[in-house]
């Protein structure tokens, strides 16, 4: 834990964050569509942004956007190789996650944008988008989530947070809970940094401009817009918010992402804690009423599985364990045999390590249904959804 090889990474490459206005985008869930919605307001404002994202689903290309554009293979193996040129001449040991945040900043600086987005990996008391200087934090929500190292309760990861809000800075409050906000009070008065609230009503987010858009990432791109226009001292206007609402569209690949097999719709998103989970079912629920729903669930063996499945046991007419992509993952096997997980008629989940074949059993099953099938429970999942369907997620 520490800055000391970020900051030595970007001294190297000559303090790009110095020619930037950096924001920082924090919080359990919502990051990535709040961030590219403030760089797509911003946008849309006149302004020039580069926006930092994580994780990438199939390509690390996905984690660098100029303007609301993801950089090019060239683009990227160009910044990113400055990052590791350095890295390698002057012996920083840095993590890769380092290294991409230096390499991005690099890229922005070389691009000549004005605003960095920055969206945080972990917490942000020891996260290397906080070692480039945000002038600004965005707070999206906080529940439970990285318990090892960002804190047992909610509290303590709130304030794992805000640890980041600059003295003198300003705070962007996107949640309406309670105690986050006394706690935000707080740290913003510790701070001696500007608070502002912008949670949204149930009414404005049912707004027609935000029609098609699941329940969360309506707010979420609502709290992006509006970031922007605190960033700018302005109003935008409905007009604006409109364009922001058709440029993020399938931006981000595996975020509610809606594809097609035998007939059947197949959603993907990444649902990649309790609150994640719940908001995916939600949102299908809201586009598909009362149409049966088959999950295809997959996991990483750090998250609270437990609390996820029982989610999922009073929703999924059927219910299917496959294996993610990548590292950390949570064998099917083990979750079946460990937390014993059901489908709403008390039947046991399917275990199919395979996602083609996890993917046809509940297809079929909701063929016969009439149903929908949502891939959840990781980002990796929906990964590994996306590769074989042959799809880029765009």
């Amino acid at each position: 834990m520490g800055f000391e090889r970020i900051e030595e990474l970007l001294r190297l490459l000559g303090n790009p964050e110095n020619n930037l206005r950096p924001v920082q985008i924090v919080g359990t869930n919502g990051k990535g569509t709040t961030a590219v919605a403030l760089s797509a307001a911003l946008e849309e404002a006149g302004e020039s942004t580069g926006t930092y994202l994580s994780p990438h689903l199939l390509s690390y290309t996905e984690r660098v956007m100029i303007g609301v554009r993801q950089s090019s293979e060239e683009e990227f193996a160009l910044g990113m190789g400055k990052a590791l040129d350095v890295s390698d001449e002057h012996g920083v040991s840095a993590s890769q996650f380092e290294l991409l945040t230096a390499g991005a900043v690099g890229m922005f600086r070389d691009a000549g944008v004005r605003w960095a987005v920055m969206e945080a990996g972990l917490g942000a008391r020891h996260d290397a988008t906080t070692a480039v200087g945000p002038e600004t934090i965005v707070l999206t929500n906080v529940s439970l989530d990285h318990t090892e190292y960002l804190g047992e309760t909610v509290e303590e990861i709130a304030r794992e947070k805000l640890a980041g809000i600059p003295r003198g800075g300003t705070l962007i409050l996107g949640s309406d809970d309670p105690k986050l906000l006394d706690i935000a009070r707080e740290e913003c008065e510790s701070k001696e940094a500007r608070l502002v609230h912008l949670a949204s009503s149930e009414e404005e987010l049912s707004g027609s401009l935000l029609v098609g858009l699941p329940p969360y990432a309506a707010k979420d791109v609502l709290l992006g817009f509006r970031s922007a226009e605190v960033l700018l001292g302005r109003e935008l206007g409905d007009g604006v918010l409109e364009k922001v609402v058709s440029r993020i569209r399938g931006v981000l690949p595996g975020r509610f992402e809606v594809r097609e097999v035998e007939g059947i719709p197949v959603v993907i998103d990444g649902g990649h804690n309790v609150e994640g989970v719940r908001a995916a079912v939600e949102a299908v629920k809201e586009v598909y009423g009362a149409r049966p729903i088959g999950v295809v669930f997959g996991v990483l063996r750090d998250k609270d599985i437990r609390s996820m499945l029982t989610g999922l046991r009073e929703e999924a007419r059927v219910l299917a364990l496959t294996l993610p992509e990548g590292g950390r993952v949570a064998e099917p096997e083990w979750v079946s045999s460990e937390f014993d997980p059901r489908d709403s008629a008390g039947n046991e989940a399917l275990v199919e390590p395979e996602i083609g074949a996890a993917i046809g059993r509940i297809v079929g099953e909701m063929k016969r249904l009439d149903g929908v099938v949502l891939i959840t429970g990781s980002l990796f999942t929906g990964a590994a959804a996306l590769r074989w369907m042959g799809g880029d997620g765009r």
